[in-house]
C-alpha cells in the first residue's frame, strides 16, 4: 500500500520504519547430468566444504541454490512431513537469485563457465578441479608446500603423537 501511495502522491512521506520491499531477480542455469553422468558438475560448482560456490555468491552479491533431481544425496531425507523440496521435480540445476540483473547475469556466467571447464577438459588436467583438491588438503592440514604434492595421514613416515602435546586446562600436566 505505502508503494502505492507513493506512486499516487510523489510528495507522500513513508514512516520511519518502513523498508521498501526487496526486489529479487532470478534465474536458472540447467546442469547438463543427463548428458554426461561421469562428470560430478554438483561437486565442481560446491567446491571443498561449499568454498566454490560461497566465493561465487560473494562475488556476485547473488544467492545459488542446486536445485532438482539430484541436488540431494542419496539416503538424505528432504522435508521433514513428506513433502517435496522446491524444484525436486525439475532437471538439476542452480538457481540464482540477486536484488539486481547484473549480479545475476554475473553468477551465471560463472556457473556456465565452470560447467564448460567440467565438460570440456578431463579431470586430471581441470585446473580448477586441482585447486579445489588442494584447497580440501590445505583445510584438511594434509598439503605439503615443499613440493605441492598432497599428503595422506597414512602415508606419512614418522609417527606423530597427540599426547605428548596435549595440556590439561586444569592442572597444566
Amino acid at each position: 500500500l505505502i508503494t502505492e501511495m507513493v506512486a499516487l502522491n510523489p510528495d507522500f512521506k513513508p514512516p520511519a520504519d518502513y523498508k521498501p520491499p526487496a526486489t529479487r531477480v532470478s534465474d536458472k542455469v540447467m546442469i547438463p547430468q543427463d548428458e554426461y553422468p561421469e562428470i560430478n558438475f554438483v561437486g565442481l560448482l560446491i567446491g571443498p566444504r561449499g568454498n566454490t560456490l560461497k566465493n561465487i555468491e560473494k562475488e556476485c552479491n547473488a544467492k545459488i541454490m542446486i536445485r532438482g533431481k539430484g541436488s540431494v544425496k542419496e539416503g538424505k531425507v528432504g522435508r521433514k512431513d513428506g513433502q517435496m523440496l522446491p524444484g525436486e521435480d525439475e532437471p538439476l540445476h542452480a538457481l540464482v537469485t540477486a536484488n539486481t540483473m547484473e549480479n545475476v547475469k554475473k553468477a551465471v556466467e560463472q556457473i556456465r563457465n565452470i560447467l564448460k571447464q567440467g565438460i570440456e577438459t578431463p579431470e586430471d588436467q581441470n585446473d580448477l578441479r586441482k585447486m579445489q583438491l588442494r584447497e580440501l588438503a590445505r583445510l584438511n592440514g594434509t598439503l605439503r608446500e615443499d613440493d605441492n604434492r598432497i599428503l595422506r595421514p597414512w602415508q606419512s613416515s614418522e609417527t606423530r603423537s597427540i599426547t605428548n602435546t596435549t595440556v590439561c586446562t586444569k592442572c597444566g600436566g
